[in-house]
């Protein structure tokens, strides 16, 4: 799992004094010298794990990053890769606490109960939090699904959260598209989603927004 620098730009304003809880271990694939100059402080502990997202240069210690921005960070997962994760099954219902930022940078899709996956992060964002997705669009077989746009945008706006970033990427740059309308989509191709949650009461599924317009 791994935030580009793109990604941790729409992050900064609330990375910092937060009370973090992450899907997976988050690489920052971020430069010494970027990280500086996007959060203001200078990293001190650095990993070589970016080399497994074909990034060719040290990268900062997510923990200890966070550290220095006057945040924590937990981590959960199916296995403790990193050694700091705690085992989570995101197949099933879990409560997982309050945080003021659920950040999952490519894990539900790897959770064949992906609606679970999805509702349990989402339950873990306090009222006035907010949840960062970063799924794939159309990457065959990098996790047991691709998320259309439509399916976050539906379940967060008609649980009466705001959308406060939506965006499509290729491996070409960003990419111009609608949330809900069809549209012919680049291969290896991903969104960047924030959505901040207003209220605090249960969650209902969603109508896909094109049947709402039909059947209204």
């Amino acid at each position: 799992m791994a935030l580009n620098q793109e990604a941790l730009e729409v992050l900064a304003p609330h990375l910092r004094a937060a009370k973090v809880l992450s899907l997976g271990y988050p690489d920052l694939l971020i430069t010494a010298g970027a990280c500086e100059n996007l959060f203001g402080v200078k990293p001190a502990k650095f990993t070589n794990n970016g080399q497994w997202h074909k990034f060719d240069h040290p990268i900062p210690e997510t923990v200890e990053l966070l550290r220095l921005l006057s945040s924590t960070i937990e981590c959960i997962d199916i296995h403790a890769s990193m050694g700091v994760e705690k085992l989570v099954d995101l197949n099933e219902k879990q409560s997982l606490g309050s945080y003021d930022l659920v950040i999952d940078a490519g894990t539900v899709e790897h959770c064949f109960n992906v609606g679970q996956a999805i509702l349990n992060a989402a339950n873990a964002v306090r009222q006035g939090g907010r949840i960062f997705h970063v799924p794939p669009m159309t990457m065959v077989n990098h996790g047991f699904y691709n998320l259309s746009p439509t399916l976050l945008w539906d379940f967060y706006r008609q649980n009466d959260w705001t959308v406060e970033h939506f965006s499509a990427h290729t491996k070409h740059g960003p990419a111009s598209l609608h949330p809900t309308a069809r549209f012919q989509a680049q291969g290896d191709s991903w969104m960047f989603f924030l959505a901040r949650r207003n209220t605090h009461k249960p969650f209902k599924f969603p109508m896909q927004t094109k049947y709402m317009k039909k059947y209204r």
